[in-house]
């Protein structure tokens, strides 16, 4: 009797929709420590590529809010234009090259939960150990 060959594709499949799973799970927690008693938004999805952003998943949102969503939805730095197509993607009309960095600039001096690195934009929270640009914002203590 010879063993049945493993279906890694198969395998790879379930692994996957688990990650997801927890990954729904994990932003869930998140959104409760940081709701302050308030309540918790629905999780964000986690996507892998711009293509894959539902097409209505930043509908009546800001360019600003839709910008920090994006990021969390993709985990990864992104340029200007990347994060244009993929509010494009989510259903936002196309605005200009200059309006979206204004913006973006602008939430990075105001709420500090974005930053531009070397030309990418990416969370703060991916950067602790940078100082926000933001003169709002005190900058993090580190923990002893």
């Amino acid at each position: 009797m010879s063993p049945e060959p493993i279906n890694y594709e198969t395998v790879l499949a379930d692994l996957q929709a688990k990650r997801d799973q927890l990954d729904a799970a994990i932003v869930a927690i998140k959104g409760i420590m940081g709701s302050a008693g308030a309540l918790a938004t629905a999780a964000i999805p986690r996507v892998s590529d711009i293509s894959q952003i539902p097409p209505r998943a930043f509908a009546g949102l800001s360019v600003s809010v839709a910008s920090h969503r994006l990021l969390q939805m993709v985990q990864r730095r992104m340029s200007t234009k990347e994060i244009m197509q993929g509010l494009q993607a989510g259903g936002l009309k196309t605005s200009k090259y200059r309006n979206v960095y204004s913006i973006l600039r602008q939430r990075e001096a105001d709420k500090a939960d974005v930053m531009n690195v070397d030309g990418v934009w990416g969370l703060a929270a991916w950067n602790p150990e940078r100082r926000p640009r933001s003169n709002l914002v005190d900058p993090p203590r580190p923990q002893k």
